[in-house]
C-alpha cells in the first residue's frame, strides 16, 4: 500500500513537468527609436580598478607587465609611415581560435584582486583607524596560494576616495552620524551602574538595533579583580611643592 499523499504528490509532479513544456509568451521590449527620444539618461562613467595583460604566448599576468602602449606621433611632425605587411608572416602569431577564452582572464583577475572590489573592507579599516587616530594602514595582499605578494599603504583620511564614485560604497558622514546616534542610545539605555549587569546590543541586517539585559555569565566580561580595584577609593594625590613656596 502506498503511503497517503504519494499519489497526489506524483500528480503534482506530472502537472509541473507538463507546465514547463508548454510554450509560454514572454514580455518584450519595443525598439522604435521614437520611444527613446527623451533626455539623455543618467550615466556614471566607469573607473579603472586595475588591469591584466597577456604576453605573446597569451599567458595571463595579473598586472600590466605585458601591456604595450601606443605613442602618438608629434602633432606638428610628419605622419606615420610604416608598412603593415612588414613582418606579418614572420613575427605575427595568430590567436588559436580553437581555444575559447571567453571571460576567463577577466574572471581570474577579479578572483585574484577581490580586495580591490571589497570597498567594505576599507570601511572596516577606516573605522578601526579613524576613531583612535591611526594615520596609516599597511595592507598585505595575498595571491590565491596564500602568499603575501604586495604591500600597500592607505592613508586613513584618504580611504573614502577609493569608493567615492561607487554607488554602493560607504559614506564616512553616514558612519559617524550613526556612531554618534548609537553612543547616545547606549548612554540613555545603560543607566544602572552594576558590574554584574550586562546590556547586550544586537543588530541584524535590515532591522533596528535591539538591546537585551543579562546578569553575570556568560555575558559578563569584567574580571573580579578589576571591579574590586575600581571600587576602592583612590589615594589622595601628593602635591608637589612649587619652587616659589
Amino acid at each position: 500500500m502506498e503511503p497517503r499523499g504519494t499519489k497526489r504528490k506524483a500528480e503534482k509532479t506530472e502537472v509541473a513537468e507538463l507546465w514547463n513544456k508548454l510554450p509560454r509568451s514572454v514580455s518584450s521590449l519595443r525598439t522604435e527609436p521614437a520611444l527613446y527620444s527623451g533626455p539623455f539618461p543618467f550615466y556614471r562613467r566607469p573607473s579603472e580598478l586595475g588591469c591584466f595583460s597577456l604576453d605573446a604566448q597569451r599567458q595571463y599576468h595579473g598586472d600590466a607587465r605585458a601591456l604595450r602602449y601606443y605613442s602618438p606621433p608629434p602633432v606638428n611632425g610628419p605622419g606615420p609611415d610604416f608598412d603593415l605587411r612588414d613582418g606579418y608572416p614572420d613575427r605575427y602569431k595568430p590567436r588559436d581560435e580553437e581555444v575559447k577564452e571567453r571571460l576567463d582572464h577577466l574572471l581570474r583577475w577579479v578572483l585574484e584582486h577581490r580586495h580591490q572590489l571589497e570597498g567594505h573592507k576599507l570601511l572596516k579599516w577606516w573605522a578601526q583607524s579613524f576613531l583612535p587616530g591611526v594615520p596609516h594602514v599597511v595592507a598585505g595582499f595575498r595571491n590565491p596560494e596564500g602568499f603575501v605578494c604586495s604591500l600597500k599603504t592607505f592613508p586613513t583620511m584618504e580611504m573614502f576616495e577609493s569608493v567615492r564614485n561607487d554607488r554602493d560604497g560607504w559614506n564616512p558622514s553616514v558612519c559617524m552620524n550613526f556612531c554618534a546616534a548609537f553612543l547616545s542610545f547606549a548612554q540613555n539605555t545603560v543607566v544602572q551602574d552594576d558590574p554584574r549587569l550586562v546590556h547586550l546590543f544586537s543588530w541584524e541586517p535590515g532591522g533596528p538595533v535591539t538591546v537585551s539585559v543579562h546578569r553575570d555569565a556568560p555575558y559578563a566580561f569584567l574580571p573580579t579583580w578589576y571591579v574590586e580595584a575600581m571600587s576602592q577609593d583612590l589615594p589622595p594625590l601628593s602635591i608637589t611643592p612649587s619652587p616659589k613656596d
